[in-house]
């Protein structure tokens, strides 16, 4: 860019311009030729994983829809002085998720039938708890329910497991951890959410995509394969965006490898229901066989293969019911 000098008014030039990138060479192993490839850049001229990273994270410029409604009620749910008719006011404020909260208030699975008429209503019959966790529920809907091409999911797939997931992470909770039963609904919903943002870098990347999956490995091996990082550090970072408390940026970063997070509980029940989910088979994943539930689970939640059994049945029933009504 140029401008004058203050001074003598000359012209002045300044070249901000990424200078070219000093090489190094490695000698390759198999054949003894020398390979140049750039320090910092990948040889396709491809961002490496952090500055993709940064790039995915800084093109988000502004919160989804559902976390905005979802802090509001919160924000309203938390203050001593609030009463059900200022929470209904919150929901009231967009008339989509009003209507979802009512249907599914009045859904088999909450056992009340016909008889929740208004959000004042519901705040009443239901509580605050289990308001927050159904508001959570249906403000996903529709982020959750895309067709994700780049993850070969259906439209409503990745909903249909975040729901299991959600369902099975507060059947968890309540029994092992009940302070944590709001928190492990909410992050067992948007466990995935990293996903949303990273399917169209997978798709744009399909033919490697394909390559990596002919070897038999998971998504999200091939996520680190094609990008040099997976759903679970972005979501994390959006987490951390949306100012979530550490303990969910925590088990959304370790919902796949929960002995890494350094004794988070929240990671262990949000993994073991993400298993559960995952034997339901509920999304048709193609690779769902491919994770194993983290041997440090069962010990540290205190459960055993009948505690799973039970878990995934009522999983299965609560799934059902809730997108019965939602249909």
């Amino acid at each position: 860019m140029s401008f004058p000098c203050p001074g003598c008014k000359s012209k002045m030039t300044i070249d901000l311009r990424k200078k070219t990138e000093p090489v190094k060479e490695a000698a390759d192993a198999s054949s003894g030729k020398v390979v140049i490839t750039p320090i910092s850049e990948k040889s396709s001229g491809e961002l490496d994983g952090t500055d993709l990273r940064r790039k995915i994270l800084n093109s988000l410029k502004d919160l989804p829809p559902m976390p905005k409604i979802i802090y509001k009620a919160r924000e309203v749910m938390g203050n001593p002085k609030s009463g059900f008719k200022d929470i209904a006011e919150v929901i009231e404020t967009d008339q989509a998720i009003a209507a979802k909260v009512l249907q599914v208030a009045n859904s088999a699975y909450y056992g009340l039938s016909g008889m929740v008429s208004s959000i004042h209503q519901a705040s009443v019959v239901l509580g605050h708890k289990t308001l927050e966790q159904l508001i959570t529920m249906v403000s996903a809907t529709s982020l959750l329910g895309s067709h994700l091409k780049g993850y070969r999911m259906g439209a409503g797939a990745l909903w249909q497991h975040s729901l299991a997931v959600a369902l099975c992470s507060r059947l968890i909770a309540k029994d092992r951890a009940p302070a944590m039963e709001n928190d492990a609904f909410s992050v067992g919903l948007i466990h995935d959410a990293g996903k949303l943002a990273l399917d169209r870098y997978i798709l744009e990347r399909n033919d490697q995509v394909e390559k990596a999956l002919a070897k038999g490995v998971s998504f999200l091996e091939v996520e680190k394969l094609v990008l040099g990082f997976d759903h679970t550090e972005l979501a994390s970072d959006l987490c951390t965006k949306w100012k979530l408390p550490e303990n969910h940026v925590s088990a959304m970063r370790y919902h796949h490898n929960p002995s890494a997070s350094d004794g988070n509980q929240l990671a262990f029940i949000v993994h073991t229901a993400d298993h559960i989910a995952r034997q339901n088979d509920i999304d048709n994943s193609a690779d769902s066989a491919l994770y194993t539930l983290d041997p440090q689970a069962l010990d540290v939640l205190a459960l055993d293969e009948n505690d799973l059994a039970g878990y995934q049945q009522a999983t299965l029933e609560a799934v059902n019911q809730i997108t019965q009504s939602m249909a």
